[in-house]
């Protein structure tokens, strides 16, 4: 596939589900249970199975690369029923952006379109920011237009995963400042960074807001992201 390509080196960024303060996630459990849930969790977890099947035989990975760190593994282990930005369903991928703002942004939709599927009612979502570092050298489609359809994206992101691409940098409609970076290879990543904690604010329609844990500040949607109304996954 004829593509413009440049390379990036530089810190980006995502927002995961978490708690604030962490907790364990076992604590609930009666002691002789909770002693045994980790081993039970190895056997039925599709993430440990795939780090197993990738720190075993001729070609292992190092238990200690950057790859195999939980925040890292995840996205590759965990396919999103909903699909990424360029690619179906039936690939794993890490989507990150060059700001926190446009990760916000990002997760804020994502965030949107999964609880707007069972009309969840108002509720507030804690979120932790991760810095990663990743280097290399990715398709640009930062010229791609704006309102392109989720069936030319995947189409487009498809042909790139099958031409071998690293992964694609590109913008999006809700973000239009911001780059967005989409990894097809684990292997570029270097160690995740935990960084702020943030709430979500759901009111039943859109995040409203959201909370800053580290400075106190609360930020409105539409100081992050530009307003549409389309529920197009993510």
């Amino acid at each position: 596939m004829d593509v413009a390509h440049r390379r990036w080196d530089q810190d980006w960024f995502r927002l995961i589900p978490s708690r604030f303060p962490p907790v364990d996630v076992y604590r609930r459990l009666p002691p002789p249970i909770r002693a045994a849930a980790p081993d039970v969790e190895a056997r039925t977890n599709p993430r440990l199975a795939a780090k197993a099947r990738l720190t075993g035989g001729p070609a292992a990975v190092d238990e200690n690369s950057p790859r195999l760190q939980n925040w890292n593994h995840a996205p590759f282990a965990y396919t999103n029923p909903e699909g990424s930005y360029l690619l179906s369903s039936i690939h794993g991928a890490m989507e990150v952006a060059d700001s926190e703002e446009g990760a916000l942004a990002g997760a804020i939709r994502r965030r949107e379109i999964f609880l707007s599927r069972t009309s969840e009612p108002p509720l507030d979502l804690d979120m932790r920011l991760l810095s990663t570092r990743i280097a290399g050298e990715f398709a640009d489609l930062t010229t791609m237009p704006l309102d392109a359809s989720q069936a030319t994206r995947w189409q487009i992101g498809q042909q790139l995963l099958d031409a071998g691409w690293a992964g694609a940098v590109f913008r999006r409609a809700e973000r239009p400042d911001a780059q967005f970076l989409s990894v097809f290879d684990a292997a570029l990543l270097e160690r995740s960074v935990q960084a702020t904690h943030y709430r979500f604010v759901w009111d039943g329609t859109v995040v409203k807001s959201v909370y800053d844990f580290g400075t106190g500040r609360e930020i409105k949607r539409g100081d992050l992201l530009v307003d549409d109304t389309s529920r197009e996954a993510a």
